[in-house]
């Protein structure tokens, strides 16, 4: 089979060396925008194109390997099945579910081989710890799936993958399809139930954590980190229900710089001529994945808060009235607001309470009385928020209870025995500091 690349970027020579290496395959052109990439492969007598539109036009090849920015997927791999060529692309297959779907209909409707790649589900330790699960999936009790690198360490200079318009996020979509994948390998198909990013720069996320579950019911996570010092961590850890683990390293045995991605972009080629064989009866999974990526972001991004992100700086209470008792019948009310703005100089009245107040409108009866406190700056006071006195975390904030406002609010702080001023030692003068909750 007579292949085309498209793209010469930091993914290319995997797939290069996986073609070199493979009797069956013969590379027959490749194309990219930059010229100078092109010029040693023209020296070898190989046909080099600057155009994609030319090289499918020129009728070298029967199929093509796209490895260009993920913005540029699907147009590319329509184009190549609308003249008959068979496409290996790299996940992501699209940014968006709706370009997803536009591709696999161009596939139905042509006839043509679309398959996306993601190497990590031929990576020998992940194939073994598939064949060491139990047929029963129920009883897995759940699958935690690291995927943690240093981004800088593995662009080989290509700047799209920091850029928000032309990667279409961060870590999601780039590491999230592969390691997405692989966790679908195992459990079978996954819905998303919960996702959260973090350290989020010029619009591209750092970090996330995706909650999903399988059809089976089990539940999986996938960590996703994009700012290691240096190095990686891929590894899979799956609990049963009978408490056995286990584990697979992804990277065991291939201990220089992305050396296991040798066999896994071998196992793509396979993989892609299998979907030849296949033809009309081969169903490509990439679809599938832009969807879970689609909705990670849909969730995330509706959040208030961003992982490993401060929102807000620590803000400083000096204690002006000291209270001492304690009351088991106070009838107090959680208020309907998450958070209140607080100005330099406003006085509060701090409570404890093991009532565990949620939702609007939850009676506090049980609450220890710390005292009054003015705030030094403006700030905002949310539930959630850590209180710590003298170094010492003794809650978190539950929420406010607005009876005695416009004077002032009732701060009611979460704490596990209930305390007055005397139990944590607080005196005139004393600091009580609100954080923002760490993740």
């Amino acid at each position: 089979m007579k292949l085309g690349i498209i793209g010469l970027g930091a993914i290319a020579p995997y797939f290069l060396d996986a073609i070199e290496r493979d009797p069956g395959l013969s590379l027959a052109a490749v194309c990219d925008l930059d010229g100078k990439k092109l010029a040693p492969w023209r020296e070898r007598g190989l046909a080099g194109f600057t155009s994609h539109r030319k090289l499918l036009d020129a009728g070298l090849v029967d199929g093509v390997i796209i490895t260009l920015p993920n913005d540029l997927h699907s147009d590319v791999a329509c184009a190549a099945m609308e003249r008959g060529v068979a496409v290996c692309c790299e996940k992501p297959l699209a940014i968006t579910a709706a370009d997803a779907q536009r591709v696999i209909e161009t596939s139905h409707r042509t006839g043509s081989v679309l398959f996306t790649a993601f190497h990590r589900r031929y990576n020998r330790h992940l194939l073994d710890l598939a064949a060491r699960l139990p047929a029963d999936r129920t009883r897995i009790a759940q699958v935690v799936h690291r995927y943690h690198e240093n981004i800088e360490e593995h662009t080989g200079g290509d700047l799209w993958y920091l850029d928000v318009s032309r990667c279409g996020g961060g870590c999601v979509i780039d590491n999230g399809p592969n390691a997405l994948d692989a966790v679908r390998h195992l459990l079978g198909d996954l819905r998303l139930t919960d996702a959260a990013i973090g350290d989020v720069r010029a619009g591209t996320e750092f970090c996330a954590e995706l909650d999903l579950v399988s059809a089976d019911g089990v539940p999986a996570r996938v960590e996703l980190d994009w700012a290691l010092p240096t190095g990686e961590i891929k590894d899979i850890v799956v609990e049963l229900r009978d408490g056995t683990v286990l584990t697979a390293d992804l990277l065991d045995g291939h201990d220089a710089f992305k050396s296991s991605l040798a066999h896994e972009y071998s196992g793509i080629l396979d993989g892609f001529k299998a979907a030849i064989a296949e033809g009309r009866d081969h169903r490509d999974p990439g679809p599938d994945l832009v969807a879970l990526v689609e909705d990670a972001y849909r969730v995330a991004r509706r959040k208030e808060t961003r992982l490993r992100t401060s929102a807000k700086h620590e803000s400083v209470a000096k204690v002006v009235k000291l209270l001492f008792h304690a009351l088991d019948d106070r009838g107090m009310t959680l208020s309907p607001w998450a958070s209140r703005c607080v100005r330099a100089g406003e006085v509060h009245e701090l409570l404890t309470t093991t009532d565990r107040p949620s939702s609007e409108g939850d009676r506090i009866d049980h609450v220890g009385f710390l005292g009054f406190a003015e705030f030094q700056s403006a700030t905002v006071v949310e539930r959630g928020d850590e209180v710590w006195l003298g170094g010492r975390r003794i809650g978190t904030v539950a929420g406010f209870d607005e009876c005695h406002f416009p004077n002032h609010y009732n701060i009611l702080i979460d704490v596990p025995a209930l305390c007055t001023a005397s139990d944590v030692n607080l005196r005139i003068g004393s600091e009580v500091n609100f954080k923002e909750a760490s993740r």
